[in-house]
């Protein structure tokens, strides 16, 4: 199991405030090294929490387009799992505990979308069934239109993560929030006719 030394020179960095590029984000994610957690929490740690909310909404924006146009459930479920990492990181990622809890989503999505998640993947030609992790399963359908790809991919399987363990705080989500949007502030208003 690698160390934080280790998933340094895996990232090609010094130390964590070098953790700033797409490529670098999008490494950690896929590679197929086993990183614990420990190790993925000292790169969050050191790293800036504004920086880690761009990168963590930016691979998921990259990897939103790779879903095929018929899997509206798998799009809303990575879309909610972008959101909520982004929200954790930037909102949650000033306190220690904050930090903790984005590194352990962190690394709960790094395992299900490598190995855990399971997508049925079918051979055209023989019929031949096996199951490849959802990471396998996008980056076959992000080249298929370079190269012959024979395969149907069934995701269905893949929905299955568990959301309801996400802690997001409010006061995080709403930040972005215009406060002379005529939002509702539990003051009670009469409405006349």
């Amino acid at each position: 199991m690698m160390d934080y030394e280790e998933l340094l020179a895996l990232l090609d960095m010094e130390g964590s405030t070098d953790f700033v590029y797409f490529e670098q984000f999008a490494e950690l994610l896929e590679s197929g090294e086993d990183i614990p957690l420990e190790a993925i929490l000292a790169l969050v740690q050191g790293a800036d929490n504004e920086v880690l909310a761009e990168l963590t909404e930016g691979y998921f924006e990259d990897i939103l387009q790779f879903v095929p146009d018929d899997e509206v459930e798998l799009f809303t479920l990575l879309q909610t799992i972008g959101t909520t990492l982004a929200a954790l990181a930037q909102g949650e990622g000033q306190s220690e505990e904050g930090t903790r809890t984005y590194a352990e989503e962190l690394f709960k999505f790094r395992n299900w979308y490598t190995a855990d998640s399971r997508v049925l993947s079918t051979d055209r030609e023989d019929g031949v069934q096996s199951e490849i992790p959802l990471l396998a399963a996008l980056t076959n359908y992000r080249v298929r239109n370079f190269v012959e790809d024979e395969y149907d991919y069934d995701f269905s399987e893949a929905l299955d993560y568990p959301l309801d363990e996400y802690i997001v705080s409010l006061a995080a989500l709403a930040e972005d929030e215009d406060p002379d949007d005529d939002a509702v502030t539990g003051e009670e208003q009469d409405f006349l006719p």
